[in-house]
């Protein structure tokens, strides 16, 4: 996965695609509206009218982070699949009009914009980026319309109608550091990415370094888009560090992990926890990550009817043969919690489902009552401990039931 709010470091304005469940054409010029400010959704849409429920999904479909939307994306179509091969929504067909924002926020903000006014959705989906998804959340705070995303992070603000269904970086972090201090010893260095994300998770990780016994003895950061590591590898490894957090993003997560196996850092007798154990990367890094473990939300591995069944759908769809990535699991799980927000609501109307989302509690394989902390509108769910084999399978180890994150946020109210 990306985490919140990295930068896409290629900014190009694309034409933007359009999707429907029942037609994927049309490009889509991208222009500015000028309606900041306005609250823009208007009641007549169709889904109060009584005709379909439609989810306007921002995702990037070209750009550095395109594989990751396109999983994303992936996941959205196989759940409204799913829910309208079981009726719909009070007998209303799910409906959803894609386009593609290129990672760049002032395409979100303006994409997202349309899709309110235009295409009259309930409900808005997606974004990878943090910059991308909070443009999208003011937009849906003015409209008054729901917004998911399903990427792992925090949001750098809260929005009362934003919620999130990837892991926060507590719910990521307080099971991994007690047992890696514990298994490794108790000397943890931490480098990422340098934007204001992995800045934000080494705040969290020296928090509960400490907590656990442990020390942290070195931290680096460098630019996305870095082809050479060797002076940060080097800096790492004179400060004898006993296990490395990594948030080190996108390609540079590769590159960053093979140079440090290459100068003598990464050795099987060192932890290795964060960004570059995401699925998405296990195809390049292959036996490099083999054998370690990862904390995860979702994995295609989870031991459940629904869940196999969803990554059964998933192969067969995409003709998938790697692991499939988390934020497709947690879109496809996320946009079946909005619809049954929906139903809940027993209208249309997205201010009503918006209050429904808040209010709602869902067994589902994300955990047992799963439901978002009015406080920071976190989503409170399972993590799991998963041990990735040299097949590439990310095979559930522990289960980690209802991981709170309870931290509050100014915004959400």
């Amino acid at each position: 996965m990306v985490p919140s709010y990295p930068r896409a470091r290629d900014r190009r304005v694309t034409p933007a695609a359009r999707t429907t469940a029942l037609t994927l054409a049309a490009t889509l010029a991208v222009t500015l509206t000028g309606c900041q400010g306005a609250a823009l959704s208007d009641d007549d849409g169709p889904a109060a009218a009584g005709g379909p429920v439609r989810i306007g999904v921002v995702v990037p479909l070209t750009g550095p982070v395109s594989q990751v939307g396109t999983a994303l994306r992936n996941g959205l179509e196989l759940a409204v699949k799913k829910v309208n091969a079981e009726g719909g929504v009070h007998g209303r067909p799910v409906e959803y009009v894609v386009v593609d924002d290129a990672g760049d926020p002032a395409n979100s903000t303006q994409l997202a914009r349309r899709l309110v006014r235009q295409d009259k959705v309930t409900m808005l989906f997606g974004t990878i980026t943090g910059d991308t998804a909070e443009a999208v959340g003011r937009v849906a705070d003015e409209a008054h319309v729901p917004f998911g995303t399903a990427i792992l992070g925090d949001t750098e603000h809260c929005f009362a109608y934003q919620w999130g269904f990837g892991e926060s970086t507590r719910q990521m972090l307080t099971p991994t550091v007690p047992g890696l201090v514990a298994k490794y010893g108790k000397k943890v260095a931490l480098v990422g990415s340098d934007y204001n994300y992995p800045r934000f998770y080494a705040g969290v990780a020296k928090e509960l370094v400490k907590q656990a016994g442990g020390t942290v003895v070195a931290e680096e950061y460098s630019p996305l888009g870095q082809t050479d590591w060797q002076p940060v590898i080097g800096r790492l490894k004179s400060a004898g560090p006993d296990s490395v957090l990594s948030m080190v993003v996108g390609a540079d997560a590769v590159t960053f992990s093979k140079q440090a196996q290459q100068f003598g850092l990464l050795t099987p007798e060192l932890g290795y926890e964060g960004a570059p154990l995401d699925a998405d990367f296990q195809p390049a890094l292959g036996a490099l990550v083999a054998g370690r473990t990862h904390t995860v939300r979702w994995s295609d591995q989870v031991d459940d009817a629904e869940s196999r069944a969803f990554a059964k759908d998933y192969r067969d769809a995409h003709q998938w043969k790697a692991p499939i990535p988390e934020v497709a699991g947690n879109a496809y799980f996320g946009v079946k919690f909005f619809l049954a927000a929906a139903e809940k609501a027993g209208s249309g109307d997205p201010q009503a489902v918006n209050k429904a989302i808040g209010g709602l509690t869902l067994d589902s394989p994300l955990g047992k009552g799963t439901r978002f902390e009015p406080s920071n509108h976190v989503f409170q769910a399972d993590m799991r401990e998963v041990t990735i084999g040299r097949d590439g399978a990310y095979t559930v180890t522990r289960t980690h039931p209802m991981v709170a994150d309870t931290t509050p946020k100014k915004g959400c109210a």
